[in-house]
């Protein structure tokens, strides 16, 4: 049997296991792919993994739906620390995690009932360099012209832990439906790119939606959202220093990015769905 908790950040949904239920550090795609779908199997954007590291509190390791490994995720990395302090009794304040994009401090809040509603993330440095984001050619990542069937865009590379391209304009479902499937893919970003569609409101809040590499569009992402606040600042649509509303299709996160760009924190809430227990037949039939 394999014993597993459902959680979600914003709508953003994952299967966590601790990594050595499953007999195997990384399990198959096959696998991970029967366990994330929906309708079928448990159903998810991803499946989630809780290691011990030997240099940090905990390690995670998240597998897309797809069978990809992103560099890191935002969304998950709140459920995990949730699951750190409410299951493993971890009290550490900030609990460190060791991910794909380095060891990140994770600052943890206790709602009315004791357990973990909020996390802040400190999400190190967005990256603007190229070869760090990555992507390929020379000089400036922001406000690239692009063409898309014939439509010209604007898209800046950022780095927060996985690679993004952000589209500033209309964050529309349908644009985001029609586009995203194959800027994801662009050749400019050899790793392939979350790509974020971002609107404007007011100096302190933004729409976005996103087209997540191995997910495709999700219900929020915590390192776009990160992303889309770091190229406002940039471009100086945004202030500094200042807490952004960062408003997904699956509700708000508060970004802030710091004015000399060395540090950006994520604040968002993580919830328990619901516990289960999956026949070893199910995991045996792939």
């Amino acid at each position: 049997m394999l014993d597993f908790i459902k959680y979600h950040g914003l709508g953003n949904d994952f299967i966590l296991v601790e990594g050595g239920h499953l007999g195997r550090a990384e399990p198959q795609t096959a696998l991970v792919k029967r366990l994330c779908a929906r309708g079928s199997g448990i159903g998810a954007d991803g499946l989630m993994l809780a290691h011990p590291s030997t240099i940090a509190d905990l390690k995670m390791t998240l597998i897309n739906s797809d069978g990809s490994l992103p560099e890191m995720c935002g969304n998950g990395l709140r459920c995990l620390v949730k699951h750190a302090i409410d299951d493993l009794a971890m009290r550490a304040q900030p609990l460190m995690v060791e991910t794909g994009a380095g060891v990140l401090a994770c600052t943890w809040t206790r709602g009315s009932e004791g357990h973990v509603e909020r996390v802040e993330v400190a999400m190190g440095p967005p990256s603007f360099e190229r070869s760090e984001i990555p992507m390929l050619g020379e000089g400036s990542s922001l406000e690239l012209e692009l063409t898309h069937h014939g439509q010209s865009l604007s898209a800046s590379g950022v780095g927060t832990g996985n690679p993004h391209m952000v589209i500033f304009g209309d964050a529309s479902l349908a644009r985001a439906s029609a586009w995203g499937p194959e800027l994801t893919h662009h050749p400019l970003w050899p790793k392939g790119a979350n790509v974020e569609f971002v609107e404007q409101v007011s100096p302190t809040h933004l729409k976005v939606r996103v087209w997540e590499r191995g997910c495709g569009l999700t219900q929020a992402c915590g390192t776009g959202a990160t992303a889309a606040v770091a190229a406002a600042v940039r471009l100086g649509h945004c202030p500094a220093d200042t807490q952004i509303r960062v408003t997904l299709p699956g509700g708000d996160l508060a970004i802030r990015v710091s004015s000399d760009l060395q540090q950006a924190w994520m604040e968002g809430p993580a919830v328990e769905v619901y516990r289960g227990r999956l026949p070893t037949e199910a995991l045996s039939s792939v």
